[in-house]
């Protein structure tokens, strides 16, 4: 199970950073109702976890504190009597609950330490109940048997944020396609190409507010038609979420996109041995380019050849 699926992004989150003051802690607390709140520094970077018993022991042991003298106080000098441990976007569903058990939430970092966003305890219980209904043996909810409606999912172009969500369906479909051995990619490696020098985009799709998986894209030109295309590099939807009709949902925002920016043409490549992929395709209208075989030169080969 990918604990993503439970995430509350940082963007959605209500945080700290370790030079606010006393009374700037008191002040978000109390706007967003919070018993304990995820500290950053200025780097983005998870330091801990601050609570109300923290803020209210320090007020108590500084006599006379007012809020005028609470703007003094750094909240990096309260000392903290808890932390709610974090845990890395891999971890498994196991330690994810193990940890939820003895914190009201467990913060997500990536590889760097940076806090991405949280998982609420409430977010697993609620999954859990859900499917702990009571149930007739074989009977399928609407979404298993009908596909999600239109209004369930959504798409959206990825953020930087986004970059340890994508790394794991990029090593997530390398491990379907049996090429788990040749990833390379990291975050910093994706975070450059993406963001900084925008050779790629990627769509992520999602449902009810949770990702299902993601699209690769960027645009390759034709000379014959004098314009640019689509070249879908990945597809992948998290197999929690598969055979629901998501696949083509993304291809027709892809195609919708394409159009979009007036494009002439939207292509990808399937391996040969991927038959249920294939047949999918072909239900879709897509047609194989017969005559055609895509050369590559890997790494080695194309430095020989650039020398």
């Amino acid at each position: 199970m990918n604990i993503l699926l439970f995430l509350t992004p940082k963007n959605d989150t209500a945080y700290l950073y370790d030079d606010y003051t006393l009374r700037q802690a008191l002040e978000k607390m109390e706007f967003h109702r919070y018993s304990a709140i995820p500290v950053l520094d200025r780097e983005g970077r998870y330091t801990g976890t601050i609570t109300e018993g923290d803020l209210l022991w320090e007020v108590k042991n500084r006599c006379g504190l007012d809020m005028h003298r609470a703007e003094s106080i750094p909240i990096d000098e309260i000392p903290r009597r808890t932390c709610n441990e974090p845990v890395r976007v891999d971890t498994t569903m196991e330690m994810l609950i193990e940890k939820a058990l003895n914190q009201n939430f467990v913060p997500v970092v990536d590889d760097r330490g940076c806090f991405i966003g949280l998982v609420k305890r409430k977010a697993i219980i609620q999954y859990c109940y859900e499917r702990m209904q009571d149930q007739p043996a074989g009977f399928a909810t609407r979404l298993e048997r009908e596909g999600p409606a239109d209004d369930d999912i959504s798409f959206r172009l990825a953020t930087e944020e986004d970059v340890p969500l994508i790394l794991y369906y990029v090593k997530e479909l390398a491990d379907y396609e049996q090429l788990g051995q040749e990833v390379a990619a990291t975050e910093d490696a994706l975070r450059e190409s993406l963001f900084r020098k925008h050779w790629a985009e990627v769509l992520i799709g999602e449902l009810n507010g949770q990702p299902v998986g993601y699209a690769l894209f960027f645009h390759n030109f034709s000379t014959f038609q004098g314009r640019a295309g689509v070249y879908l590099e990945d597809l992948y939807v998290h197999p929690a979420y598969r055979g629901r009709g998501f696949g083509r949902l993304f291809l027709r925002r892809l195609a919708q996109i394409a159009l979009e920016r007036g494009c002439g043409r939207l292509e990808w490549a399937c391996l040969d041995w991927n038959e249920p992929s294939v047949r999918f395709y072909k239900r879709l209208g897509a047609r194989p380019l017969e005559g055609w075989t895509t050369y590559r030169l890997d790494e080695e080969a194309l430095r020989e050849m650039a020398e």
